[in-house]
């Protein structure tokens, strides 16, 4: 038996799985006092560990007499240097890419500054990703590095690269930012409260408005929508966010639609649509309100109607005193809830025709094959039974088709919350996909998640 035989009997081997570190570990409490660092190194080599060995550890491997399965480090690799992705500056304030902390911190007051710039005005700094530095492992291979990805960003209408590393706007505007998409839109200001006298509003820009919006008109824009006052009973249709200084008192009647967020001081009875989050300073009464993301009462109530949050809630206090039946949807919003539920309806209803005109047909067929041959209003009967069970059959594949697109887009309702700081009021139901709670008993300070196929509620603290 060889050498590095006795040594793989003494010793054992063990390398990590990213190929950075090797440890020698005593399998006996053998004397070992005649090997040398020179027979390890050697035993290294053959198993092809050749880059970073660290002879001192190996000397105090061989010094150590009794401690067993003790792992001494005696070989590191050189690890990698990661890039860094590229980012992105924006130099007006667009509030862009922030995390739930900081929307939370959000002030209205700030958040309500329409941000306009001049032609040649800097949009956007944009920095470069850094290339990583490639490293070695134990068996001297180069171990590549990440490199950084550089920052998304599309340019839009009337901006342009000064440079390499800047953006600019080549018109006067708003700046408005669509996903990875910055414009700057043409603004339609209105400066005064919208009346006959301006009608309703249909802009290819951003819309700013100077007073309210009473009930009755409609203002829509590509971009933002700006009114620094009341709104009541309009519909306001953006494809970037919509802001309102004021409040919302619609009285269910009119709609507010926005690609990105809505940002509004309180909602009394409005109807809301969001393509990301909702904002609201104060409180949400008797409304229907839908956000995709998240949506935001930190400082108010969510008292009656409907709120659905396809992530989270963030409420002060969710019902009242009175216990108002208050719904909060997660995960899944309403409408979808509804449109399932009205799916299966339609699915059991189709597979029931089908079933009765599949009896009447096979009657039907019964009586010709006794007789020979049908009555022509029999035959008029059979006729009418082949369409129309060819008809319910295409009806319920298509109902099929859309209820299987529905479960293929269910949410990871793990993900889903409800935190609520202050108090949350009996007959309030949350509902998560098919599950549904009623809180029965007043809670403070807690969260409402969906775990192991139930509805729980934890304290926050």
């Amino acid at each position: 038996m060889t050498k590095v035989h006795s040594l793989t009997d003494l010793f054992e081997m063990n390398i990590t799985s990213d190929r950075m570190e090797v440890y020698l570990s005593r399998k006996t409490e053998q004397n070992t006092s005649s090997c040398t660092s020179n027979e390890i190194i050697r035993f290294l080599n053959q198993s092809n560990i050749t880059y970073g060995i660290i002879e001192h550890n190996i000397d105090s491997l061989l010094a150590s007499t009794n401690d067993i399965n003790k792992p001494y480090l005696v070989a590191r690799g050189l690890p990698s240097i990661d890039g860094k992705d590229g980012w992105l500056t924006f130099e007006v304030n667009l509030h862009p890419q922030l995390t739930v902390e900081e929307r939370e911190g959000l002030d209205f007051r700030d958040v309500m500054k329409i941000p306009i710039v001049e032609s040649g005005d800097t949009l956007v700094t944009i920095y470069p990703p850094t290339e990583g530095e490639e490293g070695i492992d134990v068996f001297g291979r180069n171990v590549a590095p990440y490199q950084g990805k550089s920052a998304k960003l599309k340019l839009g209408k009337n901006t342009a690269f000064l440079d390499d590393h800047t953006v600019i706007s080549t018109t006067d505007g708003q700046v408005s930012l669509f996903e990875e998409e910055i414009m700057v839109l043409p603004t339609y200001e209105v400066r005064e409260t919208i009346d006959m006298k301006v009608g309703n509003v249909d802009f290819n820009g951003s819309i700013v408005v100077h007073g309210d919006v009473p009930t009755g008109f409609s203002l829509k824009a590509k971009g933002d929508i700006t009114i620094t006052g009341l709104v009541e009973g309009a519909t306001i249709q953006a494809g970037g966010s919509v802001f309102i200084g004021a409040g919302i008192s619609a009285m269910h009647k009119g709609k507010f639609v926005a690609g990105l967020d809505v940002h509004v001081k309180y909602i009394n009875q409005g109807i809301i649509e969001t393509g990301r989050d909702l904002f609201v300073e104060e409180s949400i009464l008797h409304s229907d309100c839908m956000a995709r993301d998240h949506i935001f009462c930190q400082k108010g109530n969510i008292i009656g109607g409907n709120v659905s949050a396809g992530i989270s809630v963030y409420a002060k206090d969710v019902g009242n005193r009175l216990n108002t039946k208050t719904s909060v949807f997660l995960g899944e919003n309403k409408k979808s809830v509804l449109k399932k539920y009205m799916l299966e309806e339609k699915l059991k209803t189709l597979s029931s025709s089908m079933q009765k005109l599949k009896l009447l047909g096979d009657k039907l067929h019964e009586v010709e094959n006794k007789r020979g041959k049908l009555t022509s209003q029999e035959a008029s009967m059979l006729r009418k039974q082949k369409n129309s069970i060819q008809r319910v059959i295409t009806e319920y594949k298509e109902a099929q088709c859309e209820y299987q697109s529905f479960q293929e887009k269910v949410a990871d309702l793990s993900l889903s919350q409800l935190t609520v700081n202050g108090i949350i009021y009996p007959n309030t139901e949350v509902v998560c996909g098919r599950y549904q709670r009623h809180i029965l008993n007043q809670h403070q300070h807690v969260k409402v998640t969906y775990h192991n196929h139930e509805i729980v509620v934890s304290s926050l603290y």
